[in-house]
């Protein structure tokens, strides 16, 4: 058995020798192609950014606020458990108002010989080269398209701006597009996020890594301040009304009081108690309510998430894609094995 399987591969190692030539040509000719192939796609540039949020499972308050939280009576409560985990980010990011967000931003791109400033939107739509092969087989789509945005608007903005986020197809494909070129990667064990947008031009790419780096914080911060936000924002106003209705029972009382601060009747001097009790109890209210509005504005400052940047988007200088090196190695492959197999194939069973 094992002669009979050592006669079979010398058997195939002397065939493909005998058709070595056909080999030979069938290499170079898929060496070419990849060639041909690599230099026909356009260059993409990635730009990379690695963030380290803050994150924790819950909001807790330090001693020294929560001991004047229970001086002035006021519950603040042991926080409440963070619904934000990092796993979601690359939701966030893929989401339709983040990149409609997106897709509004200014960039500075070059086209040919010269610089545009358009919108991300309009580059990704107009500015975008693709292969020459799908340049002919799209090209009847693109007349076709052409003629229907002579006809009708395009564009992403007024839907963004009254919350419809109701798209053409056109719109929705940029979409996808510009999606598949932002990439999320969270490190489960760390936390730590690596954004990394991928464009035509260096510029861009390093441009919207930037964006998408301060619109994601800047989302976290929104989420996880919300709750301490709306607090201090609801306890500022009530602050604001207690303290005008003490400023008003204090000068309603110094001014009854320089009035009569002389007259002995009894019924003066009970109108007069009056309207200190009114100033006593209203000064109570502002003041516990200052306090108050001290432990809100330290709960919304210790709420707010920090983000470190371990590692800013830099301009790439390198493409990150085509990769030449590995497309020619893989047509090479293709071609060497597929003549092989077909040779193989014809003289054991077609042939026979």
């Amino acid at each position: 058995m094992e002669n009979n399987g050592l006669r079979d591969i010398i058997s195939i190692v002397m065939l493909l020798w005998s058709k070595r030539k056909r080999l030979i040509i069938n290499v170079f000719i898929g060496g070419l192609l990849s060639i041909i192939v690599a230099y026909s796609i356009p260059k993409e540039y990635t730009s990379t950014v690695v963030l380290a949020p803050e994150f924790s499972s819950g909001m807790s308050m330090s001693g020294s606020i929560s001991s004047l939280a229970s001086m002035a009576g006021i519950d603040l409560g042991s926080g409440s458990e963070d619904a934000l985990y990092p796993e979601l980010y690359p939701q966030i990011v893929s989401s339709v108002p983040f990149l409609c967000e997106l897709l509004e931003t200014e960039v500075a791109a070059k086209y040919k010989r010269d610089t545009i400033n358009v919108t991300l939107y309009e580059y990704i739509k107009e500015y975008q080269r693709d292969p020459w092969w799908i340049s002919i087989i799209g090209a009847p789509g693109k007349m076709i398209q052409k003629m229907k945005n002579n006809l009708s608007v395009d564009s992403v903005l007024p839907s963004v701006k009254n919350n419809n986020y109701i798209l053409s197809r056109r719109q929705q494909l940029v979409m996808r597009s510009l999606n598949e070129k932002i990439g999320v990667n969270v490190d489960k064990g760390t936390s730590v996020i690596t954004l990394s947008v991928t464009m035509q031009d260096p510029h861009v790419a390093a441009k919207m890594t930037q964006v998408v780096s301060d619109k994601l914080q800047e989302y976290i911060k929104d989420y996880r301040t919300a709750k301490a936000k709306s607090d201090y924002e609801q306890t500022e106003r009530i602050f604001s009304e207690s303290q005008s209705k003490y400023l008003k029972a204090k000068q309603a009382y110094a001014e009854y009081y320089d009035k009569h601060q002389n007259i002995t009747k009894m019924q003066y001097q009970i109108e007069m108690d009056r309207l200190q009790n009114e100033q006593e109890v209203a000064f109570n209210v502002y003041n516990q309510l200052a306090q108050q509005l001290e432990i809100t504005r330290s709960k919304l400052l210790e709420s707010t998430p920090v983000v470190v940047v371990v590692e800013p988007p830099i301009l790439p200088y390198k493409a990150s894609s085509p990769k030449k090196m590995m497309m020619g190695l893989l047509y090479v492959f293709l071609a060497f094995f597929g003549t092989a197999f077909w040779i193989i194939l014809k003289d054991r069973i077609i042939d026979k």
